[in-house]
């Protein structure tokens, strides 16, 4: 070949090239140029999906939840970097499901572990997590509480649970009717605390919809003390989850997606704090702190009725309380549904290790009890936070000097 020839051939290759890439960018407006599925960040979506998403929502109840809004998925990808979307479109390049996640080769829900649910966003029952995430790149997923369990194939789940919920379909005193005995033993116990307490230190009193700074310092400052009197992870730690928190507390209570802060005060001290993630006619409770010298009052059961009889001025219709029915949320649930946690182990080292773990802690049930599930419960909280291999190390170690058990 001549060399004329040759350069011929070079400036029509590089051309090619050109026009090539040139054409990707044009496609990412255009799903019907695209592959099927995609993995991008909040910026490259587009309007449509968004809207898509939000349709999505509405028609699936699974869907309830404030986590689940897209707005939470868009505040996070403005906080960490490593937040992407997988996007699954139909033929025709009509959406078809979304999962919002963070992390690299090995992926987690987006905002783990301050978000108490997640799972795919979609209205097709045929939609798995397998079927939207093989292909990706993506090594694993690893979940704790994941709201759609039907979408996960027996072998990748490790743990089930169930969640807790208040739900006043109608009003107060219809939801009240329908409790069973313990609550009302319960509610007659909450009665004599709150008389205590106006006696001993002042009148009972809340507080909606707080935008008071110095409160939510209190909350701030009142749950990391209990995260070191206890040895627990403090997710608070990371500078992210406090960025997350206080955005979403800054946008106020007319944005869709938004913290809602109410306070109990005794008199004029104040004495407990309940922040929840919140859309409008749900409030999702989410980090709840108290006065430690008012514990004997029960300041945090007392801010719960208040909330409850408060329901018409706040307009929540359900109150969620999270995962599990421990405690003092068997008096008060009236929903509940299954959620599920453990690995979508895929590809590479990521799938690999994902797998030899799950068949470890199988083998660990019922001899060590529940000691592998805890270690790695644990362990994720810490590596949703920690970037570094050093600083998960650290807290690991940390938690086991405090605790003597991850």
């Amino acid at each position: 070949m001549s060399s004329n020839k040759f350069a011929v051939v070079v400036n029509d290759f590089n051309s090619f090239l050109a026009f090539a890439s040139y054409a990707v960018r044009v496609g990412q407006t255009d799903k019907h140029n695209l592959p099927r599925t995609l993995l991008q960040r909040s910026s490259e979506m587009t309007e449509t999906d968004w809207a898509a998403w939000s349709v999505m929502r509405a028609q699936n109840p699974a869907l309830r939840s404030p986590y689940f809004h897209p707005d939470y998925a868009k505040i996070l990808s403005d906080i960490r970097p490593d937040v992407r979307i997988v996007c699954q479109y139909e033929e025709d390049g009509t959406p078809l499901a979304f999962l919002p996640l963070q992390g690299q080769r090995f992926t987690r829900p987006v905002g783990a572990p301050m978000s108490d649910y997640h799972g795919i966003i979609t209205r097709d029952n045929d939609v798995t997590y397998d079927s939207l995430l093989t292909g990706t790149g993506i090594g694993a997923f690893h979940y704790s509480c994941a709201t759609d369990p039907n979408r996960l194939r027996l072998p990748q789940i490790l743990s089930k649970s169930v969640t807790a919920a208040i739900e006043i379909d109608t009003s107060v005193d219809d939801w009240r009717a329908g409790r069973d005995g313990s609550y009302r033993r319960h509610l007659k116990s909450n009665r004599r605390r709150t008389r205590k307490a106006d006696e001993d230190i002042g009148t009972p009193r809340i507080e909606l919809f707080s935008r008071n700074i110095d409160v939510y310092q209190s909350l701030i400052d009142w749950k990391r003390k209990k995260f070191t009197q206890t040895g627990k992870y403090d997710v608070l730690s990371a500078d992210w989850t406090q960025s997350l928190i206080r955005s979403l507390w800054e946008r106020g209570i007319k944005a869709d997606l938004r913290c809602d802060m109410h306070a109990l005060y005794f008199g004029d001290r104040l004495a407990a704090i309940d922040l929840g993630l919140s859309d409008g006619d749900v409030f999702h409770s989410w980090m709840v702190a108290y006065d430690d010298e008012l514990s004997e009052y029960g300041p945090g059961i007392q801010l719960l009725e208040m909330l409850i009889d408060a329901s018409d001025d706040t307009g929540y219709r359900k109150i969620d309380m999270g995962e599990g029915l421990d405690g003092y949320k068997r008096h008060y649930a009236s929903a509940s549904a299954e959620v599920v946690s453990g690995f979508v182990p895929l590809s590479g080292a990521a799938g690999r290790l994902s797998r030899i773990y799950a068949a470890t802690e199988r083998w660990g049930v019922g001899r060590l009890k529940d000691a592998p599930g805890k270690l790695r419960r644990r362990y994720s909280q810490i590596a949703a936070c920690e970037d570094n291999l050093g600083g998960r190390t650290r807290h690991m170690i940390a938690a086991f000097v405090k605790t003597g058990r991850a």
